[in-house]
């Protein structure tokens, strides 16, 4: 079962195509890389249920050193195994790099997916790609104030951002890449929509002030993988996490059921939290 499959199936499970970002801030977390692992798996505890992905950004582990790679390492390993795990790490550069890139993130941190960067081309995307069961998003129009600056440049007669969607349907061999597409610009987004049916990461709402509604229409296509929409600093910091996450899951829905005429999505329930497994000196397991 390759990436897409998995988030599918968990999308369909818990009724919810929402994202929840892992992005520790050391200004609002103290005790270190340590502090950070412990407030975020305490977020994972509270939203098991309430989301079909999860998706910690290299950065915000990064900045604690080695110790940041640990704690990452280890909140891998304490997130649900039917919930997959996208790294947002943006990475590009040339094919061998890019191998080394993939050996960390596909296999030393066994990550189910990750963003990459298209401007070095078709070949170091390949590089990614060629791990037919994990997921490649390709950066495609962001959600950051300056995307217009080189995104929307003129390229041969359409804006390079859907430049950049033909090039990744062109590495789509195995079925496996799909389009990161900021929720700031639902315009854009739906202009991806209408030249693309790959999966679309839909960055930019809660902090950024993406528009949640009119993103989720964009994107939207019938398909549980089509519209996997993310939030970080809006779920990871709130006062109640678990009710952040649940509105924005409902809110969500309530934009499908719109445009289904009132219907409500086809699959099953949420499932039911699931209690976790603490053993002597571990963190909090999810069977």
């Amino acid at each position: 079962m390759n990436f897409f499959s998995r988030l599918r199936a968990a999308a369909r499970s818990r009724q919810s195509l929402l994202c929840v970002g892992l992005d520790p801030d050391p200004q609002r977390i103290p005790g270190g890389a340590e502090g950070a692992l412990r407030h975020c798996a305490a977020i994972v505890e509270q939203t098991a249920d309430l989301c079909c992905c999860y998706k910690p950004n290299a950065a915000f582990w990064e900045q604690y050193g080695a110790d940041g790679w640990r704690a990452l390492t280890e909140l891998r390993r304490l997130l649900p195994p039917d919930v997959p795990v996208l790294l947002d790490a943006k990475r590009g550069d040339i094919g061998s790099t890019m191998r080394a890139y993939a050996r960390a993130v596909f296999e030393t941190l066994e990550m189910d997916a990750m963003t990459a960067n298209p401007y070095l081309g078709a070949d170091a995307l390949e590089e990614l790609t060629r791990y037919r069961d994990r997921g490649v998003y390709v950066v495609c129009r962001t959600s950051n104030p300056g995307a217009a600056d080189l995104q929307h440049l003129d390229g041969g007669g359409r804006p390079l951002y859907l430049r950049v969607a033909e090039l990744a349907e062109r590495v789509n061999a195995a079925g496996n890449v799909g389009l990161v597409v900021g929720a700031t610009a639902p315009a854009q987004l739906a202009e991806v929509r209408a030249a693309s049916s790959l999966p679309f990461l839909v960055p930019g709402v809660g902090a950024q002030g993406g528009d949640l509604e009119a993103s989720v229409r964009a994107a939207w296509n019938g398909d549980w993988a089509s519209c996997l929409v993310s939030a970080s600093r809006s779920v990871l910091f709130a006062e109640d996490p678990r009710s952040e996450a649940d509105g924005l899951r409902a809110a969500i829905n309530a934009t499908i059921e719109s445009m289904s005429g009132g219907a409500k999505p086809p699959g099953p329930q949420p499932a039911l939290p699931r209690e976790p497994r603490v053993g002597k000196g571990e963190g909090k397991r999810w069977e």
